[in-house]
């Protein structure tokens, strides 16, 4: 795309995308927009430059920004630092901010805000990194040795499940585990043991979007979605994941994202996974573990109407 067929345009939405399983999800966003008559461009490796070209010339304006792009690669650098730089000036909003993106990426962190706010997380040893400490001191394998055997280990910065160790036996193990990503640090976690209702596991995702909160089975072991019903929310008690969700946005100060959320067997409602940005926004119609559609189309009209609620009809410079 040439930056001449971006001048004096105006865009109620921008969305940076790279991945190639997005194409089911921005075909749903596009058609939402386009029955709310909504503006909507989409930022590829393909127009990239020519869309940064048009921003700062300001021959083109941008409401609102969902970057899924610039935390895959380098190829997405450049908006990145344009947004950081200049969004303000440029009146971008942008969803979920990069600030406290990268804060909640830490485990670790969030791990201790979300204890600091009320929320129910799992009984937690954090491990500095194999590069810190080759060796566990004596205090520390004395914390693992307190932990209900299996437990969980994970880096503190992974995401998508890499680096999980779901069945620890011993805290030389996950001493010695930490070699596999040296540099990260890590939480050993203990095993959250799910209720079941219908035979199903009552392990959650939970996604906040833009001050509302929508959820799903999802089979912590199979990977498997299932669409929450309306009989299910009385069961289940629904207020208090929507309570616990808008807890977790208020300490993150994030605008759009997914965690995990289990019911236990001792009656506590955990999250095991705090936030998770960007979310897999794959459709169950093309992708065995996809998300349901209907909830993937609620996930794009809450964006679409977040972006008609901030869109603008200030003039071009």
């Amino acid at each position: 795309m040439q930056t001449t067929a971006l001048l004096n345009r105006r865009y109620d939405l921008a969305v940076a995308w790279d991945w190639e399983y997005d194409v089911d999800f921005m075909r749903l966003l596009r058609r939402v927009a386009q029955e709310h008559h909504v503006s909507l461009i989409e930022i590829t490796a393909y127009n990239l430059d020519a869309v940064l070209d048009a921003l700062r010339s300001d021959m083109m304006s941008v409401a609102s920004l969902l970057d899924r792009a610039s935390d895959a690669g380098e190829t997405f650098l450049p908006l990145r630092r344009f947004i950081t730089e200049h969004g303000d000036t440029k009146n971008i909003r942008l969803i979920n901010p990069y600030a406290a993106s990268e804060r909640t990426m830490d485990k670790a962190v969030m791990h201790y805000e979300l204890i600091k706010a009320g929320v129910s997380v799992p009984h937690t040893v954090v491990l500095p990194s194999y590069q810190q400490a080759e060796r566990l001191d004596g205090a520390l394998i004395a914390d693992l040795s307190r932990l209900k055997v299996p437990f969980v280990l994970k880096p503190a910065n992974g995401g998508g499940g890499e680096g999980v160790v779901k069945s620890v036996f011993s805290p030389y193990e996950a001493a010695a585990r930490r070699e596999e990503i040296p540099w990260d640090n890590y939480l050993a976690q203990e095993k959250i043991r799910p209720k079941y209702l219908y035979g199903w596991r009552c392990w959650f995702r939970a996604y906040y979007l833009f001050g509302g909160v929508e959820l799903a089975w999802w089979d912590d072991e199979r990977h498997i979605y299932q669409p929450v019903s309306e009989r299910d929310k009385t069961l289940i008690g629904v207020e208090n994941f929507v309570a616990v969700m808008t807890t977790i946005a208020r300490v993150s100060q994030m605008d759009f994202f997914s965690s995990e959320l289990v019911l236990t067997t001792d009656g506590r409602l955990v999250a095991v996974d705090y936030v998770n940005d960007p979310i897999d926004l794959r459709l169950k119609s093309t992708h065995f573990d996809g998300l349901p559609d209907a909830l993937a189309l609620r996930i794009a009209e809450k964006i679409i109407e977040f972006a008609k609620q901030n869109r603008t009809d200030a003039p071009l410079s």
